[in-house]
């Protein structure tokens, strides 16, 4: 379900890369930072605003970036653990028979 909830977000954040044509709907400016507080998508007039001002924000390349290694690495946990039940799962087999 984690890996489904930053997949989701994943392809959100992919969908504001600069330059892509999403626009700030108060400034009307590219959307090219992401507020990691608000785990959205800002302009740079925003970034400037009261309310992002105090926020650590990150290009949106970078933060997509960032996403795509945790997922990277909770999907080769997920990997490892699948390969470590499955080994039980033969063993225990091995021992019914």
């Amino acid at each position: 379900r984690n890996l489904a909830e930053i997949a989701k977000k994943l392809s959100l954040r992919a969908g504001y890369v600069a330059g892509a044509g999403n626009l700030c709907p108060k400034h009307q400016e590219p959307l090219k930072l992401f507020c990691q507080e608000d785990q959205t998508a800002i302009c740079v007039v925003c970034d400037r605003s009261h309310a992002h001002r105090t926020h650590n924000v990150s290009p949106i390349e970078e933060a997509t970036q960032e996403c795509k290694e945790q997922i990277q690495s909770k999907l080769k946990s997920l990997k490892d653990e699948r390969e470590r039940l499955q080994g039980l799962k033969l063993t225990g087999e091995k021992r019914s028979q």
